[in-house]
């Protein structure tokens, strides 16, 4: 059985906290036709902490919150692109972003510099294998050791003690990200690399959570492997008092309580009852840990599903083609069976479906009973024509409309892609969580459903 790993990739300076005043502590523009989401994400004592917002008509945007803390070190979600800010009560932080590069200015440039280069170094996203780049162990590897030295490449601008803490922190999520490659490949030379670096993992040690090494020291643990039950409520159980007799960092037994929670909320998909015992089980934990029960809690909810099959699609989102022409998802049903794939770009589990999808669109060719569709999430709507062009897809493509597009995402209760719809020629759902074009059986579901089995 394994953990889900949730990957920790922000940081933090001290304990004190400070009431935020002038300015706004993050703002600037964005290079965007439509209205955007900017979100901010970081580590706190061992509890995430997000802020969104969306940007004005013109791109620009302004985050203005309290910090716990007196610095945070963020990680900036624009769309799926993933840039660093360092955030500081009092001061404020100005980054101009187009597509993949940003600019900054305001307070804090070095620092800003430093841990943009750093997020974007080793977010994981970025060695994820894809049909476009399929896995090859030295490529990955000469990556990972390039961006490395891009990041340290701005530490010596940073003044100590705070270089050095930076330069640690980077080793460490260095070797996170090779233990993410090493388990890709199956040799004996690799596997004992990686046994290597697991056992210098200092479980009780701020950075190893936040830069997720933490994760392998947990899933390598005798924690993990010897704690037995014979239910998954069970073995989780055992597994937040184990790691509540083992670690004496309360930050990172939350962390580790936090991905238990999780798969124990999305795995076992339990019932209000299971719920309140399984929380009732692990309350000398979670009473440390509001913040996690608050949050297991809202893992929860997202799971109940919003729409079951039979029923008719809850919203009417606007899609965009490529050429900029719109169009509401209602006017592509009511004449045939439609099957919609929801990606996106930065996906990578998304785009190794698409020579799938391919295959499947090309052996229904010509049948006028079904109709293919794919919808994007991406923010990012260069990247998305871009990769359009690079694969000429045979069938209908669309991008969400923001606004609308969440809404119909929210309404679906859809939080992971990629994601597969089947809908009838009645407009009602036939199977609000398809199966994928690369499962074995897709010809076999995709005829039932024509043929209105």
């Amino acid at each position: 059985m394994r953990v889900l790993s949730v990957l920790i990739l922000f940081s933090l300076i001290s304990t004190k906290a400070f009431a935020a005043d002038g300015g706004p502590l993050l703002k600037g523009k964005l290079s965007v036709s439509e209205p955007s989401e900017v979100t901010i994400v970081y580590d706190y004592d061992g509890d995430n902490y997000v802020e969104t917002v969306t940007t004005s008509p013109d791109g620009t945007f302004a985050i203005d919150c309290t910090l716990p803390v007196d610095a945070v070190e963020a990680l900036v979600y624009v769309g799926g692109q993933p840039f660093g800010a360092y955030l500081k009560n009092g001061s404020t932080t100005v980054m101009n972003i187009d597509g993949r590069s940003v600019a900054f200015s305001g307070d804090n440039v070095a620092e800003n510099k430093f841990i943009n280069a750093y997020m974007q170094a080793f977010y994981p996203m970025n060695y994820k294998p894809s049909h476009d780049v399929p896995f090859v162990f030295a490529d990955y590897l000469n990556k990972l050791n390039s961006e490395r030295d891009k990041a340290k490449a701005f530490l010596p601008a940073i003044s100590e003690p705070a270089r050095s803490r930076y330069s640690a922190m980077t080793d460490s999520y260095y070797n996170q990200v090779l233990l993410m490659l090493l388990s890709m490949d199956n040799s004996d030379e690799h596997k004992a690399q990686a046994e290597a670096i697991i056992a210098g993992i200092d479980p009780n040690s701020d950075i190893s959570r936040l830069t997720g090494t933490l994760n392998y020291w947990y899933n390598s643990s005798d924690i993990h492997r010897s704690m037995k039950g014979n239910t998954v409520r069970d073995y989780i159980i055992n597994q937040f008092a184990a790691v509540d007799s083992v670690l004496t960092n309360e930050a990172n037994k939350k962390s580790i309580w936090n991905s238990l929670g999780s798969m124990y909320m999305m795995v076992d998909r339990p019932s209000d009852d299971d719920v309140r015992d399984f929380l009732a089980a692990v309350e000398p934990q979670l009473s440390r840990a509001p913040k996690i029960r608050e949050h297991l809690l809202k893992v929860y909810e997202s799971m109940k599903p919003k729409v079951n099959n039979g029923d008719a699609v809850p919203t009417d989102p606007i899609l965009i083609a490529p050429d900029g022409s719109k169009c509401k998802l209602s006017e592509l049903l009511g004449k045939t069976v439609v099957y919609i794939d929801i990606w996106a770009t930065w996906c990578g589990p998304c785009c190794r479906e698409i020579p799938h999808m391919d295959k499947l669109v090309e052996r229904f060719k010509g049948n006028d009973a079904i109709t293919f569709v794919s919808i994007s999430r991406d923010d990012n709507r260069q990247a998305w024509l871009k990769k359009l062009e690079r694969d000429n897809p045979a069938w209908p493509q669309y991008i969400f409309d923001k606004a609308s597009g969440d809404e119909f995402m929210n309404a679906m209760s859809i939080s992971g892609i990629p994601r597969f719809l089947l809908i009838g020629k009645d407009g009602k759902f036939i199977a609000i969580d398809a199966a994928r074009p690369s499962n074995a059986d897709i010809d076999t579901i995709l005829n039932d459903a024509i043929s209105n089995k």
